[in-house]
Formats: structure tokens, C-alpha cells, sequence
């Protein structure tokens, strides 16, 4: 299983999620994956000269994740207007940690694609699984024989 550190973007966050990930280190904890949360993108900020101050002072430590974290997976997922609450909420939301938060897309276009990326993990799946019925058949009758 891959682990993962959640983070908000501010110079604080940059630094307890250094902490946090060498204290990980420290108990053997591998991570791998970094979430930026409440992120604002330019697409999403062009109303006020307060949001586009807002949105350089982010990136300007999302750029520092990066070259801190470089051999890190850094997933971005965009501020909302409201929390998401509710299993349909979730379900649509989920489809960031997968793919790339893009401002502008429409979500219908993002929900297509996170459908088809579903779709592509349950095939991967059954196939999986068959392989494990597989090699525990293998490995019974290897068992029998050694018995027998």
C-alpha cells in the first residue's frame, strides 16, 4: 500500500509536512504521495486582485513542495465553494486523486473519464483475481502432492 501526507499550501504546512514525513521515515513508513489541499488555480481566480494574490502566494510554495518532494507524487485538489459531503459528492471528488485536477474542464468530461478509469480498475481486477484463484489451485495441489 502506498502512503500518502495531506498538506494545505502555506509556508507552515511546507515545513510540519517535512517534519511529518521524516517522522515517517523514522518508524520505516515509505510515502510516496503528497495532497496539496484547498488549492486556488488561476483559471478559478480571475474575480479579484485579493484571489490572484492568494493564488501566486500558493504556487509559490506548491513550487517548493516540487523541489523539496521532486521524487514525490503531488496530488493538487482545488478549493471548493462548499465541503463535500455525501456519498455522490465523494464519489465525484474522488475522481482528483486519480487525475489531475483541470480548471475549466467541464464535469461531465472529468466524470466520463474517471467512469472509464473505473471501469479500467475493475477489469484489472477480475483479472487479478482470477490469477490469485489461479495460484491458490496451483499451490493446493502442490500441497496435496507433497502430502500424498
Amino acid at each position: 500500500m502506498e502512503e500518502g501526507v495531506g498538506s494545505f499550501v502555506s509556508d507552515l504546512s511546507l515545513y510540519e509536512t517535512e517534519r511529518l514525513v521524516q517522522e515517517l521515515a523514522r518508524f520505516e513508513i515509505d510515502t510516496h504521495n503528497i495532497i496539496i489541499n484547498q488549492v486556488l488555480f488561476e483559471e478559478d481566480a480571475m474575480e479579484t486582485k485579493l484571489l490572484q494574490a492568494r493564488v501566486r502566494m500558493q504556487w509559490k510554495y506548491i513550487d517548493q513542495f516540487h523541489e523539496l518532494y521532486e521524487d514525490f507524487h503531488i496530488i493538487k485538489l482545488p478549493l471548493l465553494p462548499e465541503e463535500v459531503r455525501g456519498t455522490e459528492a465523494l464519489r465525484s471528488f474522488a475522481v482528483n486523486l486519480t487525475m489531475p485536477y483541470r480548471p475549466g474542464v467541464e464535469e461531465a468530461e472529468t466524470e466520463r473519464v474517471g467512469i472509464a478509469r473505473i471501469q479500467e480498475l475493475e477489469t484489472e481486477t477480475a483479472s487479478l483475481r482470477a490469477q490469485v484463484l489461479d495460484l491458490q489451485s496451483k499451490l493446493e495441489k502442490m500441497e496435496r502432492q507433497r502430502l500424498g
